[in-house]
């Protein structure tokens, strides 16, 4: 499990998760500051620390924390982001953080009427030459990890990106474009393989559909998941991702408690690969 590691909100259940079950990363979000960030735990325990941004709840930024504007047409908003990845990136600096993960590309929150695709794709653009900037800046590498519904969750535009900036890479998370695929139309598996060179780490846990998203967020990898059901099949993505990616970070990014009434008890859990 060299490179199987637990998404972490707060170190309340860092030994339960991490350390117990043999990991050897961590991925830590969004906290109030006041335990001193994840570096400590990390250190005492030889893990390898990334950091999903923000790491520390600002004040000054709107609510939820991992909202992204980085596609907005409004500048101010895309500015507002821009300056909180930026934070993030110093703190991750600090902290010596593997990598950082940047919801993009995004929704935009404010209307596009008027602005052609192209327009669009300038300013996707140019956010991502800001995220470039950060991360040599900083010199921590920052995987994009496409949310929402966005004209450039694509193949095209991914890779196109991180072949024009080396130190971006993608963080594929298996639930968000698994729901992707489903409402997009395209193939998540061939997606995988195209996208596959370019990836930088997973985001492992899983849905069945959009609903199953709004009621039970992320749902931990469990034995009694199906594909024939409508789950993804978590082994099939892993083995066209990592084969081309030696070094890919795989985080366990769920809570540690299996919802009942999917069908599944804690006793069945699996933390291991």
């Amino acid at each position: 499990m060299s490179h199987l590691g637990f998404h972490c909100h707060a170190l309340d259940h860092f030994e339960d998760v991490i350390v117990s079950n043999g990991c050897s990363a961590a991925s830590s979000t969004t906290s109030s500051g006041e335990h001193g960030g994840p570096d400590a735990a990390d250190r005492a325990h030889s893990l390898a620390a990334s950091i999903h941004a923000p790491l520390v709840r600002i004040p000054w930024y709107p609510s939820p924390p991992t909202l992204s504007f980085l596609c907005d047409v409004d500048e101010q908003k895309r500015h507002l982001s821009l300056a909180m990845v930026e934070e993030t990136m110093k703190a991750a600096e600090a902290f010596g953080a593997e990598y950082v993960v940047v919801h993009f590309p995004v929704s935009p929150t404010t209307g596009v009427n008027g602005l052609s695709h192209a327009q669009q794709a300038a300013i996707a653009w140019d956010s991502a030459q800001h995220l470039a900037d950060y991360s040599q800046r900083h010199r921590v590498p920052i995987h994009m990890e496409g949310f929402g519904p966005s004209p450039f969750l694509t193949v095209d535009f991914v890779n196109q990106v991180v072949r024009s900036f080396p130190c971006l890479r993608y963080c594929f998370d298996t639930g968000h474009m698994h729901i992707a695929s489903q409402r997009d139309g395209f193939d998540l598996y061939e997606f995988a393989r195209q996208l596959a060179p370019n990836i930088g780490s997973v985001h492992v846990w899983n849905s069945r559909n959009i609903q199953d998203y709004f009621s039970f967020g992320h749902i931990p990898v469990h034995p009694v998941q199906k594909p024939e059901d409508g789950w993804v099949d978590i082994s099939r993505i892993l083995r066209i991702i990592v084969p081309n990616n030696p070094g890919c970070r795989i985080i366990l990014e769920s809570g540690n408690r299996y919802p009942q009434s999917l069908g599944g008890t804690i006793s069945e859990m699996v933390f291991s690969g």
